[in-house]
């Protein structure tokens, strides 16, 4: 956190930004977009089998249940990547990375 100088009030904007920072608010609030997110471009069926995870370099990796649903994802690539383009504009995706693994 930054030093106060004496005699400087700091805004309550910025507070609260520095504490969300200081207790990861912001991640928690960006993962919990990014899911959503998901959920809306895949759709019901594929969300139900898929977990939406970090955006590394533009790759969204995405968990799913197993090769079908990683299958299935792929046919629908370019429309997926278009929805979360339109709905996360500033994470920059452009690309999908499925991994098959446990989700809960």
């Amino acid at each position: 956190m930054s030093q106060r100088q004496p005699g400087k009030v700091q805004s309550i904007k910025g507070t609260l930004a520095q504490l969300m920072v200081q207790k990861g608010y912001a991640q928690v609030q960006t993962a919990d977009a990014t899911q959503k997110a998901w959920e809306v471009a895949a759709g019901d069926r594929l969300a139900q089998h898929s977990v939406a995870g970090n955006v590394t370099r533009g790759s969204l990796l995405v968990m799913v249940a197993n090769s079908t649903v990683s299958q299935m994802i792929s046919f629908q690539k370019p429309k997926i990547l278009k929805s979360l383009q339109q709905q996360l504009p500033d994470h920059e995706i452009t690309d999908l990375k499925i991994k098959v693994g446990k989700i809960d």
